[in-house]
């Protein structure tokens, strides 16, 4: 589905026909943050905004905030220590926890979430594997050249 290094994917879809570019992740996103330290005095066990851990169960949720959060949806989430470079869309306003990243892009999250679960991660550790904000800023990446090919693919056929 996604693109090689020619740039074509080798599946397409009627009316897309335009090279895919190569480029880095921190090149054409918005932003990329890492999580930060949570306030356990308003964590609730239910509310409105979640936050969101470097964790693979539970979806991530360690707790909500009633009315705050840090990071406006859609966005999408990328664990950063241990199982790194494991994307998840997120489409609810959140609150990402110390080693989870958070990406904030023009493109379809769906579409980023899945174009960064293939890539495949290399950690430069000796310990757990962790994965920084420059390094998934490098990541280079074969986007389509128009967004709406992204929402085309993403509308079930991913």
């Amino acid at each position: 589905m996604f693109a090689d290094e020619t740039g074509y994917p080798a599946l397409r879809f009627k009316g897309f026909t335009e090279k895919w570019e190569q480029r880095k992740l921190g090149e054409t996103v918005v932003n990329i943050v890492a999580g930060g330290d949570i306030n356990k005095a308003e964590l609730l066990s239910k509310g409105k905004y979640p936050v969101y851990a470097n964790a693979l169960t539970n979806n991530g949720i360690v707790g909500y905030y009633a009315s705050q959060y840090r990071i406006a949806a859609p966005a999408v989430t990328v664990t950063g220590r241990g199982d790194i470079g494991i994307a998840k869309a997120r489409d609810i306003n959140f609150t990402p926890v110390v080693r989870l990243l958070a990406i904030s892009s023009q493109h379809n999250n769906y579409f980023l979430e899945n174009l960064i679960n293939t890539h495949r991660s290399f950690a430069e550790s000796t310990g757990v594997p962790q994965l920084t904000v420059p390094q998934l800023s490098n990541y280079k990446l074969y986007f389509p050249q128009k967004i709406n090919e992204e929402v085309f693919i993403c509308k079930g056929r991913l």
